[in-house]
């Protein structure tokens, strides 16, 4: 795959130096608003308007870059992978958008992007539903704002969070998902939801109660102490007002 290859670059490492530092990347949820009608660029070097493209169909937008050396391929590339299993009608139910948040890239790096991935579909996830978008700061800067997205320029990289969004028809974010990798399931039940409007739970924070991160095995442990401790407080708590409750009732 073609990609700006940097030597020794660690995402992670780049995100521990820029919170140690106090720069602001990151996500604000932004469940409920909309996207902004600003142009962009497409693969083929037309003006396309970013909320047209969530006119009717459920979307799933992915914030990246295409000169990213890791995250950004890692989340595209696991996309490519799954669209094939997704149980959703591209293009009806489902589209999906690339959406760089790089200003100096143009639709020559969109397009070079386009070619590799759908490339991996193999003819079984129309590359017609998948847009590459490319933009100016204006543009860039009005959509990651609606969606709560935090970026900053470290030399020629980016630091940024790593999710996807999704988005109702219409424009409305209903959901983000966090990370690089997701199940056929994960996407099917994101766009089955932004069909109907809803906005939901985000995946990480339903992780964050639930789940422990193995940075060794780099995947999400389920923290049996932890949910097991939850359910045993919550026991514990439903006990005590039953004693309470139940006892006044019984004293009366």
């Amino acid at each position: 795959m073609d990609t700006m290859a940097v030597e020794g670059h660690d995402h992670q490492e780049m995100m521990e130096e820029v919170k140690e530092a106090d720069i602001p990347v990151g996500i604000e949820e932004k469940l409920g608003n909309h996207l902004p009608d600003v142009m962009f660029t497409d693969s083929e070097g037309n003006e396309v308007s970013l909320l047209e493209l969530t006119k009717d169909t459920p979307v799933m937008l992915l914030p990246i870059y295409y000169r990213c050396p890791d995250v950004c391929n890692l989340l595209q590339g696991g996309f490519a992978s799954i669209l094939p299993s997704v149980a959703l009608e591209p293009g009806k139910e489902i589209k999906i958008i690339s959406l760089s948040f790089a200003p100096e890239e143009k639709a020559k790096d969109a397009a070079r992007a386009k070619r590799n991935y759908t490339a991996m579909l193999d003819d079984k996830f129309p590359p017609e539903h998948w847009t590459f978008l490319t933009g100016d700061q204006k543009s860039i800067d009005a959509a990651l704002g609606a969606i709560g997205y935090t970026v900053q320029k470290q030399g020629k990289l980016w630091a940024h969070p790593v999710a996807a969004i999704a988005v109702a028809p219409g424009g409305k974010i209903v959901r983000y998902l966090y990370g690089t990798s997701f199940l056929p399931f994960d996407i099917t039940m994101a766009g089955t939801e932004a069909a109907q409007g809803k906005t939901g739970l985000s995946i990480k924070r339903l992780l964050s109660y639930c789940y422990n991160y193995d940075p060794e095995g780099r995947r999400y442990v389920f923290d049996i102490l932890r949910v097991s401790g939850f359910s045993i407080l919550g026991f514990v708590g439903i006990f005590v007002a039953w004693l309470i409750f139940g006892g006044k009732k019984k004293r009366r």
